[in-house]
């Protein structure tokens, strides 16, 4: 009976060291992004994205965020959430040559402790989140275009 348990707990702790190996070559940083093209200036989608507004509307209910760098054509905003995953998002706005027409990039950062399960969830993030940054980016084109 000893030697059962024994060699049970020394398969447990085995496949964890396993498990966290493996998941160490995982990166600790993951960024899932999506681009739209806007027909519209660069200010004015600029001036969309930069109302605390829109993030309210954008980000779930109840989430805390900050502004952590801002310019005329980015921003960077880390996100308090509930959840154990630390987060940001942010835009880029490119602007076209004749200014008539901008390219809008979203993007959510996320940043990943040792841990095995995060390091593994980071798996599933661009099938989850690539839907909502698509489905924000039409909402946004849809209220640059009024």
């Amino acid at each position: 009976m000893n030697r059962i348990v024994s060699l049970v707990l020394l398969s447990v702790g085995a496949l964890f060291l396993l498990v966290t190996l493996l998941s160490s070559f995982f990166p600790s940083h993951v960024r899932v992004s999506r681009a739209i093209d806007i027909q519209r200036e660069s200010t004015l989608v600029n001036g969309i994205l930069q109302n605390p507004s829109y993030w309210k509307a954008v980000l779930p209910a109840g989430t805390q965020f900050s502004t952590q760098t801002s310019t005329d054509s980015t921003c960077h905003i880390l996100i308090q959430h509930t959840a154990a995953i630390q987060m940001a998002a942010g835009y880029q706005v490119f602007s076209a040559a004749n200014g008539a027409a901008c390219s809008v990039q979203r993007y959510y950062d996320f940043y990943f402790d040792w841990y095995p399960w995060e390091k593994f969830s980071s798996l599933l993030l661009e099938s989850k989140f690539g839907l909502v940054l698509e489905n924000e980016l039409q909402q946004l084109k849809g209220k640059a275009s009024q």
